[in-house]
């Protein structure tokens, strides 16, 4: 057997980050994937067609990333835990069912992994796809380490399923392609087959019917808010009374967490680790920017927290 695949909660391995995510989905329970390989991804998509032998689930390669979406959404709403994976660029090809799948939610869980690809590595461009969780209202998950990319997948499958809509992790080429020391979780069980509950009311996207829909990803929203504000993936490190803070998420906070301890300044700088990125934890951050002389924000491509915190000060004073 795989060692991905053993029940051995507490056990300790050495995974790369793509096979932290792959881990964390069979511990979720994972039914069903569907995707499109393109690197700095392309390690979930073989990992799961491999181990799909000895495992309970099915992985299927889709023709693209729009039908890889389409196909996991399709079983998420038929009450299935499903995963699509695919590179940054991906996104564009299945930005159109997502945009509606956003109103529509799931009734089992969705995970969506991306993986952008800052300097280039082996893409076309350095898009940054967490403005696509802002343009759809997708909860998002940023992960820093291996370790993160396991947690972060089981915990997005839960709160998938727990607010009824599709939940993005987002990593990059150095969180993807990283090793480090992941400790397992234990695995739960897949849900069971089920029937399709037919609802056109609730599937079918027509003006009529999105009007409502779109309330309710708001009211989703909020909820996903109050959840950020709570969320142990969002943690602030150093003294409370520090002078100088910094603002990071993924891999910029395992940088900030080496610089700090590098040039001595644990007594002075707190960290804050931005994990679940969207929607933001406002009342957290405003909480820490309060009493700082200076704050610092470490992220890669584009200055989304950065805006974010600008804005977040500005309306509170």
């Amino acid at each position: 057997m795989s060692k991905l695949l053993e029940d051995a909660p507490g056990k300790r391995l050495l995974l790369m980050g793509n096979e932290a995510l792959v881990r964390g989905a069979y511990e979720a329970g994972l039914n069903f994937a569907c995707c499109y390989p393109g690197t700095p991804s392309s390690e979930v998509t073989t990992l799961l067609f491999s181990l799909q032998r000895e495992a309970p689930f099915r992985m299927e390669f889709g023709a693209n990333e729009k039908v890889s979406l389409e196909a996991a959404a399709g079983a998420a709403l038929a009450g299935f835990n499903t995963l699509t994976s695919m590179k940054h660029v991906g996104m564009n090809v299945a930005a159109d069912p997502l945009g509606t799948l956003a109103y529509l939610g799931v009734r089992g869980s969705l995970v969506i992994y991306n993986a952008d690809d800052p300097s280039l590595f082996s893409s076309q461009n350095e898009q940054d796809n967490r403005a696509y969780a802002r343009l759809f209202g997708v909860p998002l998950f940023e992960p820093s380490s291996a370790q993160d990319m396991k947690d972060m997948t089981v915990e997005a499958f839960r709160l998938s399923h727990e607010l009824g809509m599709p939940v993005m992790v987002r990593s990059t080429t150095r969180i993807a392609h990283l090793r480090g020391v992941v400790e397992l979780g234990p695995v739960t069980e897949p849900p069971k087959p089920r029937r399709l509950e037919k609802s056109p009311k609730d599937f079918v996207c027509l003006p009529a019917n999105a009007y409502g829909m779109h309330k309710k990803l708001l009211d989703k929203l909020a909820a996903a808010a109050q959840y950020s504000d709570q969320s142990p993936f969002n943690t602030v490190g150093g003294p409370a009374d520090a002078p100088y803070g910094v603002v990071t998420s993924g891999v910029g906070a395992a940088y900030v967490t080496d610089a700090v301890h590098d040039l001595g300044l644990e007594d002075k700088v707190a960290v804050f680790r931005v994990g679940f990125s969207y929607p933001e934890p406002d009342a957290a951050l405003l909480a820490f920017l309060r009493g700082k002389q200076k704050i610092l924000v470490v992220e890669e491509l584009e200055p989304v927290l950065e805006q974010h915190l600008k804005a977040l000060a500005q309306e509170n004073g």
